[in-house]
């Protein structure tokens, strides 16, 4: 029995990654030396990457537009810079 996924799911499941992904480097920027350790950008580029596939994944299956898709990745990377930021200025006080 197939079962369909729909937008809404889709954009939960999605959802659902980025947060998991800014909850994981959220835990360790205070860890990391973020500010110095090449470390980071290595994980923000791997989970980002690796988010960015589900996305286009989700995007040739027609359950959301191009757009959307690129919205999703944009946004997760803006949040993780700005964890990264807020890592730096903490390292900075």
């Amino acid at each position: 029995m197939k079962q369909a996924v729909s937008k809404k799911d889709a954009l939960a499941i999605l959802q659902e990654s980025a947060d998991s992904i800014r909850q994981l480097i959220s835990n360790q920027k205070y860890a990391l030396c973020l500010t110095d350790c090449p470390a980071f950008d290595d994980v923000a580029d791997t989970r980002i990457y690796g988010f960015s596939c589900q996305v286009q994944f989700a995007v040739s299956c027609g359950l959301l537009t191009n757009d959307e898709g690129e919205q999703m990745v944009t946004t997760l990377e803006n949040d993780l810079e700005m964890i990264k930021q807020e890592a730096v200025d903490h390292s900075a006080q």
